[in-house]
C-alpha cells in the first residue's frame, strides 16, 4: 500500500468518492459506470477545498471550520505551518452540484495542522450558516460499514461537478489509520477524494470516523491498476483536538491568579530580570486556568520599578519571539498593561525582558477556551463614565482606598446579561504610583490589579466582571485619583452569542520610526489595514483587538481609533476628534503601550463605504507622536438573537 500509487493524488479534482449508492445510506453502491450523485440536501457537511495547487475534499466540522489532509494544502514533502495560509485558499461546503450556487464559497484564512497526523483544520473567514457540522463518531470496528464522500474523479469523470458517495467495508484498524475496501466490485476512492470524509451513517445524525488519505485508485479513469484499497487516517479520537482549535470563548476569573512574580519567587526563581533574559513561565493549570482546551489568557502585565528605561515581551512559549513590545517602562516606576496572549504547545508563556533590571508580575484575569464562557462584540468607542464631570458617576476622586461602582448596562449601551465589559480606563491626576483592582458589585471581590498606574495620566485598555445588574465597583489603592472610562466592548452570556476571538501570534503592522519613517503630525492621522495584515478577505473581519504603542510625543494629548471612515477635518486645523481617546500619553514619555478592542471598517454598499479591515487613528495632541500598531486577534460579525 505504502507506494507513491497508493496515495489520494491532488489532481484537477480533489475528492469525490469514484460510487454513488441508489441511496445514501444503501449497502450496495452502484457501479462506477452510470454513477449517479448523492441526493440533494445530503452530506452537505462535505466541502471542496481548492488552492493554485490543485483540489481536495473535506468536511465541516464547526460553523467556521472545515477538516481535511495535511497533503491537499501543500506542495509534496512540505509541510504546512500554522496560521494564514500561504496562498489564497476556498472552500465551497453547503451544496452537492458545484454548479448549484446554494451553500457558500468561503476564503480559508487560517490553518492549524496536527503536530503528528496528515490531517489540518481550516479556518474559514465567516460562518457556513445554515450548514450542519458534523459531528466525530466512535473508532470504527473490522466488519463495520461506513459510506466515504468527495468531489474527486470518477470511472467516467475527470473533474465532476457533483459530490458522490460510497459504502466501503472496513478491513483492519490501526492505532491512526485504517484500511477500507469497496463493498462491491466498482467502488473505489480517486484522485480529488483526498481529504474527504469517511461517515457512519445509521438511523440518526451521520458521524464522521476518518478522513481519506491513500488509495490504489482501482477502476478510477485513466488508471490501470486494479486494487481498490484505501487507508484512511482516523479522526475520531481528535474531538479534544479539534475543539480547543475552533473555539475561543470568554471565560473570566473570579479572581485573578499569579502566573509570575519575581519578588517572591511564584513561576520562577525570585530576582530581578535582566536585559536579554528570557523566562518560561506555566500558563495552563496554574492560577485558575484549566491545565486543558485553553487557547488563550487575558493577563496583567507589570512592569516594577526597573532601574533603567525598560520593555517587556510576552509571548506563546516555545515560538519566535515578536518585535514589538508588550509594555514600556521607565525608569523607577511601576506599570502595567493588559494583554491577550495564545499559550504555547507547551502550556507556557514566554516573557523576555530588556533593560538593567526589573521585577515582573504577571496575573492572569481570564482564557479563552472552547468549554462555556461567552462571545465577544466590539462596538463603537463611547465615553461612559468620568468621575471629573459626573458622566455615569458622580462627581469627585477617588480617595486613597476608596472605591467608586458604576453601572454599565442599560443606558450605557451594554445589553442585560453581559458578562465582562472591555474599557479603556484611564487614571488622572495622579500624585504618585497606585493600582486599581475591579470586581462585579455585590460578589467575589478581587483583590488584584486590572491597572497600575503612575504618576500622572495613565491610561490602559482592560476587561472587567460584571455584576447580574450590570455594575463593577473600583478600588484605588494609591493616591486619590480622577477615573476616566470609555467602553470598547464586551463579553455576551453566551459563546453561541457575539463572535469567536481568533487569537493570532503578535503581528506588528505599522511602525512609524521604520525605515526613517516620520511620526504622526498634531491632530493627524494613520490609516492601516488590519485585514491584509494578516491576509484576510474583505469584511471578515468586524473587531480587532491591537495593541498600540505611543513613542516619543513632543506634547501631551491623546490618540482615538475607530472604524475607517472620512474624516471631517480642514486644512488649517486638522482632523476633528470625534471619538474618546484610547491613549493618553504627556511629553517626554519614553513609550506608553495600551490594548485596544475595535471595530474595523466594513463595506455594506453605497458610495462612500469605509475600507474593509481599515482602521484610523488620530493623533489628538499640538505634537508629534511615533506609533507601532501590533494585532493580537480578531473576530467576525457577530452573532445576534434571532439570526
Amino acid at each position: 500500500m505504502r507506494t507513491t500509487r497508493s496515495r489520494l493524488a491532488r489532481g484537477s479534482a480533489f475528492v469525490a468518492v469514484v460510487v454513488a449508492a441508489s441511496t445514501i445510506i444503501s449497502a450496495t453502491a452502484q457501479a462506477v459506470s452510470g454513477v449517479s450523485p448523492v441526493p440533494a440536501g445530503t452530506y452537505l457537511f462535505t466541502a471542496k477545498i481548492q488552492n493554485d495547487l490543485g483540489a481536495c475534499s473535506a468536511a465541516l466540522v464547526d460553523p467556521t471550520w472545515v477538516i481535511t489532509t495535511t497533503n491537499c494544502l501543500t506542495s509534496e514533502g512540505q509541510p504546512v505551518v500554522a496560521g494564514p495560509p500561504t496562498r489564497p485558499t476556498t472552500v465551497t461546503v453547503g451544496r452537492t452540484d458545484l454548479t448549484s450556487t446554494g451553500g457558500h464559497v468561503l476564503s480559508v484564512t487560517s490553518l492549524v495542522p496536527h503536530p503528528s497526523r496528515n490531517v489540518v483544520l481550516a479556518q474559514l473567514d465567516r460562518p457556513a450558516k445554515g450548514v450542519t457540522p458534523i459531528a466525530l463518531g466512535t473508532a470504527a470496528t473490522v466488519g463495520e460499514q461506513l459510506m466515504a464522500a468527495g468531489f474527486g474523479r470518477t470511472a467516467t469523470e475527470w473533474s465532476p461537478n457533483q459530490l458522490h458517495a460510497g459504502a466501503f467495508a472496513v478491513s483492519t484498524v490501526a492505532g491512526q489509520s485504517l484500511t477500507i475496501d469497496g463493498t462491491d466490485a466498482a467502488t473505489t476512492l480517486c484522485k480529488g477524494d483526498a481529504g474527504g470524509p469517511l461517515v457512519r451513517a445509521g438511523s440518526g445524525a451521520p458521524q464522521l470516523v476518518a478522513l481519506h488519505d491513500r488509495s490504489w485508485q482501482g477502476g478510477c479513469l485513466a488508471e490501470s491498476e486494479t486494487r481498490r484499497t484505501a487507508t484512511e487516517v482516523r479522526v475520531d479520537d481528535l474531538g479534544g483536538w479539534i475543539a480547543q482549535n475552533t473555539r475561543n470563548s470568554y471565560v473570566a476569573l473570579a479572581t485573578g491568579g499569579a502566573l509570575l512574580d519575581t519578588r517572591s519567587g511564584v513561576g520562577a526563581p525570585a530576582g530581578p530580570r535582566t536585559g536579554g533574559s528570557t523566562i518560561d513561565v506555566q500558563a495552563l493549570g496554574v492560577g485558575g486556568v484549566p491545565a486543558t482546551a485553553v487557547t488563550a489568557v487575558l493577563v496583567d502585565v507589570t512592569a516594577i520599578k526597573p532601574t533603567t528605561n525598560a520593555y517587556l515581551i510576552v509571548y506563546p512559549g516555545g515560538s519566535t519571539r515578536p518585535a514589538t513590545s508588550s509594555i514600556n517602562a521607565s525608569a523607577g516606576e511601576t506599570i502595567s498593561t493588559t494583554q491577550v496572549v495564545k499559550v504555547g504547545p507547551n502550556g507556557k508563556l514566554s516573557v523576555y525582558s530588556q533593560g538593567d533590571s526589573t521585577h515582573v508580575r504577571i496575573d492572569v484575569h481570564g482564557y479563552f477556551t472552547n468549554s462555556g464562557g461567552g462571545g465577544l462584540v466590539a462596538l463603537p468607542h463611547t465615553r461612559v463614565v468620568d468621575t471629573r464631570d459626573g458622566t455615569g458617576t458622580t462627581t469627585g476622586t477617588i480617595p486613597s482606598n476608596g472605591s467608586r461602582t458604576v453601572t454599565l448596562t442599560g443606558d450605557n449601551a451594554l445589553p442585560v446579561g453581559a458578562s465582562n465589559a472591555l474599557l479603556e480606563v484611564t487614571v488622572v491626576g495622579a500624585t504618585g504610583g497606585g493600582y486599581l483592582t475591579a470586581s462585579p458589585t455585590g460578589g467575589t471581590a478581587d483583590p488584584s490589579s486590572v491597572l497600575d498606574y503612575a504618576s500622572g495620566i495613565t491610561s490602559q485598555g482592560v476587561a472587567v466582571k460584571l455584576s447580574p445588574t450590570g455594575q463593577v465597583t473600583f478600588v484605588n489603592r494609591g493616591p486619590a485619583v480622577h477615573l476616566v472610562m470609555t467602553l470598547q466592548g464586551y463579553v455576551a452570556a453566551s459563546p453561541t452569542m457575539g463572535a469567536d476571538l481568533r487569537p493570532t501570534q503578535a503581528v506588528q503592522v505599522v511602525d512609524t520610526r521604520a525605515n526613517g519613517g516620520a511620526p504622526i503630525k498634531a491632530k493627524g492621522g494613520l490609516f492601516i489595514n488590519l485585514s491584509e495584515a494578516i491576509g484576510l478577505p474583505p469584511n471578515a473581519m468586524d473587531g480587532a483587538l491591537i495593541s498600540i504603542t505611543a513613542i516619543s510625543p513632543t506634547s501631551s494629548g491623546f490618540l482615538t481609533v475607530e472604524p475607517d471612515r472620512l474624516f471631517v477635518g480642514t486644512p488649517e486645523g486638522g482632523l476633528v476628534v470625534t471619538n474618546p481617546s484610547v491613549s493618553n500619553f504627556t511629553a517626554g514619555h519614553l513609550a506608553r503601550t495600551t490594548m485596544v478592542v475595535t471595530k474595523v471598517g466594513r463595506d455594506v454598499g453605497g458610495p462612500f463605504h469605509p475600507q474593509p479591515g481599515k482602521i484610523g487613528i488620530l493623533n489628538a495632541s499640538s505634537g508629534t507622536v511615533h506609533v507601532v500598531v501590533t494585532l493580537h486577534g480578531w473576530f467576525n460579525e457577530p452573532a445576534v438573537a434571532g439570526s
